[in-house]
């Protein structure tokens, strides 16, 4: 969570501690579960096999997966929001958007739904852009196209509760003015 005050104002956003200690939290509440299921008699279920196999056995692995997942989130703490001289980084997840540069962005403006407040992004050529994508980032970005959103959507609410999308469109001011248009906000 900081915000790195430079001679060009990056805005730079770490990913939220809290949220991943909730996550590991959790991974860990699934693994007592686990371990519980195998190792105690349950008297009240109707079928004792299936359920020491589909919760035990199953949930084993599920809940190390997320335990050290979130672990490894944890310790590399990278960046999940950078606005820079050079462009707009999306890491706050799998499928964020990654690293556009400015050259590559038509247009930058919010978008107001009900429940938060995006910053968006419109590639200028979508099909080279969505060709360097992962596949989950390159079939979000065509659903988001899809339901006439723009391509990139970068939710603050995923990264931190400090930021929020204006401080976002604040940091696209000071680098790439000429790339803001206006405020949407679609009809329901």
């Amino acid at each position: 969570m900081s915000k790195e005050n430079t001679a060009t104002e990056r805005l730079s956003i770490t990913a939220n501690v809290v949220l991943l200690g909730s996550y590991l939290f959790m991974g860990v509440c699934l693994l007592a579960g686990a371990i519980l299921v195998l190792t105690q008699p349950l008297p009240f279920a109707e079928n004792p096999m299936i359920m020491k196999v589909g919760m035990g056995w199953v949930m084993i692995p599920v809940s190390l997966f997320i335990i050290c997942s979130n672990i490894i989130k944890i310790v590399r703490r990278r960046n999940a929001i950078v606005i820079d001289e050079s462009g707009i980084t999306d890491n706050t997840d799998s499928m964020g958007s990654g690293f556009t540069p400015w050259e590559q962005i038509s247009e930058v403006f919010l978008l107001r739904l009900k429940d938060d407040t995006y910053l968006c992004a419109v590639p200028t050529e979508y099909d080279s852009w969505a060709s360097t994508r992962n596949r989950r980032q390159a079939r979000l970005a065509q659903a988001n196209k899809d339901m006439g959103f723009a391509p990139i959507r970068i939710q603050f609410k995923k990264a931190n509760d400090k930021y929020t999308a204006q401080d976002g469109l604040a940091a696209v001011r000071r680098f790439a003015p000429e790339k803001i248009t206006r405020i949407r906000k679609p009809k329901y």
